[in-house]
Parts: C-alpha cells; structure tokens; sequence
C-alpha cells in the first residue's frame, strides 16, 4: 500500500495513513538514526517487521499492528508492558465482556502476543543512533503507560493519542483515569516543539498558536462531558446505565462497536471525580445534586 510521507524534520517523517490516520489505521512516525530505521508505533497501512526497532506508546491494537510477528525488539512502558505481553491482560485492561470481537480485533490488526517486549519508564531518553533520541514523556489518561515521545535534534513532539480531535480525549479502560487526562493536557500546553504530531488525522502542526488552538478544543470536550452529565442528573437521571445513549460521549446516531460500554466507563469516571468534588452525592447506584 502506497504510503504518504509528511517531512517533519531532517530525521524524521509522519507515514500518513488511509483517510488521513482516522481509526483504524493511523500515522505513525518513522525515523532514520543513523544506519537504523525506528518506528514510532505501527499502523494497519504498515510493515513493521523491517524496521530495526519498534517503540509502542501503548497497547492500542491500532498501534501495534503485526508488531508480534517482529523478530527484532519492541519496547513500550512498563506500566502496558502486560496487555502487550499477554490477550487476557489486554482484554481485562480493555474491560469489555468476552465475545465474538477478540477474534475479530486479533483477525483485522494482526495481534499476536510478545512475551520478550522490552519495557522503559518516564522519562528515560532512548538513543535511537546517529545522535537521535527520543525522550519518553509520560502522558497518561488514555491508558496508564501512553506516552509520547520528543524526537531531537528534529525538536519533533509525537503525541500519540493526544490526537487532538474534536471528539476529545478517551479515557475509558480500566486503569485509564480523568486526573491524568487533565495533567496530561495541562503538560502538551507547556511542551515547546518545532513540530507537534498526533497518531489520527488531526495535525501536523508546525505552528505553536495552530497547535495550542486544536488542542484547547480537545481537551474543552472533558468539561462539556462533565456538563452533559450534570444536566442528566439534574433532569433525574441517576444511574449511570440510563446515562449510557444521551450524548454523553456519542452524539445520537450510529454508535461504534464498543460505544455502550466505553460511554458508561466514561460517565463512571466522571461521576466518581464529581462525587470527590463534592459536586454530586452518591447513595448506593443513585447520583443526585446536592
């Protein structure tokens, strides 16, 4: 398949994927360090057994795709090192009921186990060969261990699945958690960069200003979320499966495979941090205003 190349620095280009990276493909990075060739996460569009090393920003199956046919090394963060090494851990970590979909996601992405997957932690700085590196920067929220990378001397941010969308952040698995998504957004608004690149189909962005306006859109999408639930419980909606198809994460219409049970684990989460807050009380499964 013909790939698309974005040019984002002398050692560094966005592979752009069919309609422009959406789901289920994407737009991973790849890098020439040297005499090595380094992927920043695969894609259904892509190879990856060539490339001389693969670096995971988390166990997505759209982001690891054939990565468990690779004879040479895979390395992603220790905190989602076991859904990559293991089905049931990803299954468990995904928090969907067991069924006819794990054949397909295995089928269509290509996913096939890596017990070896070599493991990293925030902040270290790989060095990629040719005076390149890749700085981790943890940007949890998603998943536990998604993190992004900043590729020098290219002065490059990859931000995975801070994918600056207008459907926001997701933060539905099972460790994926609401604090983290702030401080992750609150982080990418301080990182300064020549270039700022997302896994789908928003960006690139070579200018600061563009980049800073795309992902205050992003991330305004958590508070109009929190609003959503906030006007159904004030309606009298108080349990949480009634808030499941009213618009808290989907607008009304067609809903993907996974959408009742990722909006449900979205209003959960929600719902937990407005309790914290102080903002809703909770009774047993009932959520009222105060």
């Amino acid at each position: 398949m013909n790939t698309r190349r974005i040019r984002l620095g002398p050692n560094v280009d966005q592979l752009v994927g069919p309609h422009s990276g959406r789901y289920p493909d994407g737009n991973p990075l790849e890098i020439r360090a040297g005499e090595s060739v380094v992927l920043l996460d695969s894609a259904l569009h892509l190879d990856p057994t060539s490339a001389d090393l693969l670096v995971l920003s988390h166990f997505h199956e759209d982001h690891t795709v054939g990565a468990g046919r690779r004879t040479g090394p895979v390395m992603v963060h220790e905190n989602d090192a076991d859904p990559v090494r293991d089905w049931e851990h990803f299954v468990a970590e995904m928090g969907f009921a067991r069924g006819e979909w794990e054949a397909e996601i295995i089928e269509q992405f290509d996913w096939a186990p890596i017990p070896d997957v070599e493991t990293f932690t925030d902040d270290r700085v790989l060095d990629l060969g040719g005076g390149v590196t890749a700085t981790v920067i943890p940007m949890p929220g998603h998943t536990a261990g998604h993190c992004g990378f900043l590729i020098e001397p290219d002065g490059v941010l990859f931000l995975a699945d801070v994918d600056l969308s207008g459907f926001g952040p997701l933060y539905s698995d099972r460790s994926a958690d609401l604090g983290d998504m702030r401080r992750t957004v609150e982080l990418c608004r301080r990182i300064e960069a020549d270039s700022y690149a997302a896994f789908h189909h928003k960006g690139p962005f070579f200018e600061r200003a563009e980049y800073l306006a795309a992902l205050e859109g992003y991330a305004s999408m958590i508070d109009v979320r929190e609003s959503r639930i906030l006007e159904l419980v004030g309606s009298g909606v108080s349990q949480v499966d009634d808030m499941v198809g009213r618009g808290v994460l989907y607008r009304p219409g067609a809903r993907p495979m996974f959408g009742d049970p990722m909006e449900r684990a979205v209003c959960v989460k929600h719902l937990d941090d407005l309790v914290e807050r102080g903002i809703v009380t909770a009774s047993g499964d009932d959520f009222q205003l105060p």
